[in-house]
C-alpha cells in the first residue's frame, strides 16, 4: 500500500526484463499481426502474465509449456 501520493508509480513489465520487443505482448502492442499470427501457430507455451501463446517460450514473457 503506498502511503506518499508523490511517490514514483511502479515501472511497467517492460523495464524489468530483456528481449521484451521478442515477446508476444509488445508485437502485439505495435499491431504487427502477421508476426503474431506466426509466432503463435502450433503454440507450445503459455504466458502467465498476459495469457498469449507462443511456439517457442523466448517470444513470452512468463512461459509455461502448455
Amino acid at each position: 500500500m503506498k502511503d506518499n501520493k508523490e511517490s514514483v508509480e511502479e515501472p511497467e513489465l517492460i523495464d524489468f526484463h530483456p528481449d521484451h520487443e521478442k515477446h508476444l505482448c509488445h508485437i502485439t502492442s505495435l499491431r504487427n499481426m502477421k508476426t503474431v499470427g506466426r509466432l503463435a501457430k502450433d503454440a507450445q507455451y503459455l504466458c502467465t502474465i498476459c495469457g498469449r501463446a507462443a511456439k517457442d517460450s523466448v517470444n513470452l514473457c512468463e512461459p509455461a509449456k502448455v
